[in-house]
């Protein structure tokens, strides 16, 4: 199943929305001028640095089969390009607006029936121009952030809604891009491949004369991280904490634990959906647990994937008598 790398705008309304309407319909502005009397501001005032973005623009489709449904602006990474400038570029191209301030908050996973959508969120402000619908949209509209759950929303973008809408204040909003800042930094130290498991598994593999296998093969689903191709052999040399073991029962982080949820389980379900795939396709998957290869359990673990490479022989080639 093919990625397709997104970059989206969380377009937070700072008190002009009324102001820049420009084909965007001021969804919630009887009640933000209500708040803001109360406040003893003017309607349509700029809001101060520490009142919550009270309004988000979002964008009803125009095409395709979801048509109708609601999302936030933004569009597909070029070669090259990274998330953010990619979120500037889609924004002045869809809706002709430059914008500012941006914060990395949220990275959405989701897979549709064709391809994974990987979404990086960025939450913004607009710094010049006014939204203007294009020929690809039904409407765009600023919405109350607690009443984005209201609307028809893409499947992808359904986590994201709910977390928008659950934040109590603009503080509340970059407390998300914080623990997004820390998580993506944690998980950045992670080496993906010559891990000490993965050098360990190798070392044995040579040493029982079985050589001849590919790393990281991209071939094969999943990515393994050993690969026999002759053999049709797949090797993958899981971490513990990362991909769940079923065997010792790894630890949860206790901050931020609705997006580590979320990214386990979707770990989970990206290594089986690889194993279905590999299996369809006639290949033998297996799975080595890092704690399998602790000093007490590498003698035994090995000796069970070394027989099952071996029982995978290469398919002998037959010449014309």
């Amino acid at each position: 199943m093919k990625t397709i790398r997104v970059a989206a705008g969380i377009i937070c309304d700072d008190g002009r929305g009324e102001d820049r309407a420009g084909g965007a319909e001021g969804a919630g502005t009887t009640a933000n001028a209500n708040t803001a009397a109360k406040a003893g501001t003017a309607a349509g005032a700029p809001a101060a640095a520490s009142e919550p973005a009270e309004r988000v623009l979002a964008v009803q489709r125009g095409y395709g089969d979801m048509k109708g449904l609601w999302e936030f602006p933004g569009g597909k990474l070029e070669r090259g390009e990274t998330a953010e400038d990619a979120c500037r570029r889609e924004l002045a191209e869809e809706l002709k607006v430059r914008i500012t301030d941006l914060q990395d908050i949220y990275t959405v996973e989701y897979d549709y029936p064709d391809f994974h959508l990987s979404m990086e969120c960025f939450l913004c402000r607009i710094e010049e121009g006014e939204p203007q619908k294009s020929d690809r949209q039904l409407q765009i509209r600023w919405v109350e952030r607690r009443s984005l759950a209201t609307l028809t929303w893409m499947p992808a973008d359904v986590e994201l809604v709910h977390a928008l809408a659950g934040a109590e204040s603009r503080e509340d909003l970059c407390a998300l891009a914080k623990r997004r800042h820390d998580s993506r930094h944690s998980m950045q130290g992670n080496k993906r491949q010559n891990t000490k498991p993965e050098l360990l598994v190798r070392q044995r593999l040579r040493a029982a004369g079985l050589t001849g296998y590919r790393l990281q093969w991209k071939k094969a689903p999943g990515r393994p991280d050993i690969a026999f191709p002759g053999r049709k052999v797949a090797i993958f040399v899981n971490g513990c904490f990362w991909h769940r073991c079923p065997h010792c029962n790894p630890s949860m982080p206790r901050r931020n634990t609705e997006f580590w949820e979320a990214k386990f389980r979707r770990n989970v379900e990206r290594d089986q959906r690889a194993i279905t795939e590999l299996e369809a396709m006639g290949w033998t998957p297996i799975t080595i647990w890092e704690c399998e290869l602790k000093r007490d359990r590498i003698d035994e673990t090995m000796a069970r994937v070394i027989e099952q490479v071996r029982a995978a022989e290469r398919p002998r080639r037959t010449g014309k008598a």
